[in-house]
């Protein structure tokens, strides 16, 4: 048997992978989980452990750090997975030189588990029905009792395929289990199936786009689904949110990329006199900021702010023609509130200052 330890400071990410396979079938026993790579290196000190699929990131100790601390040190000679956010090069790199087996982007999908486990298989011989002492498999105990995971994946499916019926049906059928229409989970419930589901939807949008902000979709689920409350939580309220959530991942499929700076380009024609920034738009569409600017740079040819002062002294340079206002009230219009500073930005853009763009009339006219 496998023994198995999970190491993510995401209670999401722990549950969803503690039961996104059926590890017994492939073998494996998850022996622990922890929540960062100091509790899991007193885990490695306790006892024999076979693998460990850790998150990069982590307070207290990173999982670089974990493997870099338990290799050095020679506390484990077990197989690490280490698991990213992000596609970072250097990090891999870092991972690979200490003899990292694998290097995987969050979330994780059960084939790239799987894999692992076939991986591990090859390079260990492993004897079979093993145990390791002191270890419970908490996720089994946990999930085999409170996870309603044949309903759950029935709504990620309906979600993924924008079926309604499907979606409606499984979330019927979950309430039903838990106690009827209207009815809350319990404490106990939320948790596991929260977890569950909220690593199972992020997965879907992650798969669209691998650029996604992560954490910004990870925080929207999880603020709109199985919350204990009065209202959030309840059958109506899931419905409405998986329905909602279905058409988010169509708005992924046809806008990923310049679909979104179209959107945002359209948007920008008409908000952009607001203070409005790029994180703004990043958390809206739910895309990585760092991803946004460059795809600006890309298709424009210029960051995100020189491309929204560029827009600001167009419409600048459209109303010194066609109105009679102050330049300081046309500054203020189209979002500054420094005279000096949009005089010095028109100057950059136009190549004269606006009293003589407004002097010269047509023949500075694009």
């Amino acid at each position: 048997m496998i023994k198995v330890m999970l190491v993510d400071d995401e209670p999401f990410i722990l549950e969803g992978m503690s039961v996104l396979i059926d590890w017994e079938q492939y073998g494996c026993l998850i022996a622990a989980k922890a929540s960062n790579g100091e509790e899991a290196l007193e885990y490695l000190k306790q006892g024999d452990i076979d693998l460990v699929i850790t998150d990069i990131k982590m307070p207290v100790m990173t999982g670089l750090e974990l493997l870099q601390t338990a290799r050095e040190e020679g506390l484990s000679s077990a197989y690490f997975v280490i698991l990213s956010g992000y596609n970072d090069f250097q990090y891999a790199q870092t991972a690979l030189r200490y003899e990292a087996l694998d290097y995987l982007l969050k979330p994780v999908s059960a084939n790239s588990l799987i894999e692992v486990i076939d991986k591990v298989k090859s390079k260990k011989s492993v004897t079979q029905g093993s145990e390791l002492a002191g270890y419970e498999n908490t996720a089994d105990a946990e999930s085999s009792t409170v996870l309603f995971k044949d309903e759950l994946d029935g709504i990620v499916s309906g979600i993924e395929h924008n079926d309604k019926d499907v979606i409606n049906r499984n979330i019927d059928v979950l309430f039903s289990k838990i106690g009827g229409e209207g009815a809350v989970l319990s404490e106990q419930a939320i948790s596991v199936n929260k977890n569950y589901l909220v690593f199972r939807l992020l997965h879907l949008a992650v798969e669209l786009d691998e650029s996604i902000n992560q954490e910004v979709v990870m925080m929207y689920i999880s603020d709109n689904i199985l919350t204990n409350g009065t209202h959030t939580g309840t059958m109506l309220h899931v419905k409405q949110f998986a329905l909602e959530y279905a058409g988010y991942l169509m708005s992924l499929r046809s806008n990923v990329s310049k679909g979104v700076l179209k959107d945002i380009e359209k948007e920008l024609s008409k908000s952009f006199a607001q203070n409005i920034t790029l994180k703004d738009f990043a958390a809206k569409y739910y895309v990585n900021s760092s991803y946004l600017g460059q795809l600006f740079r890309k298709q424009y040819g210029m960051s995100f702010r020189e491309y929204l002062n560029a827009v600001r002294i167009n419409h600048a340079a459209s109303m010194l023609l066609k109105s009679d206002e102050k330049i300081g009230r046309i500054a203020e219009e189209v979002g500054y509130h420094d005279t000096d500073y949009f005089i010095n930005k028109f100057i950059a853009i136009k190549g004269c200052t606006p009293s003589k763009y407004r002097k010269n009339g047509n023949s500075h006219t694009d």
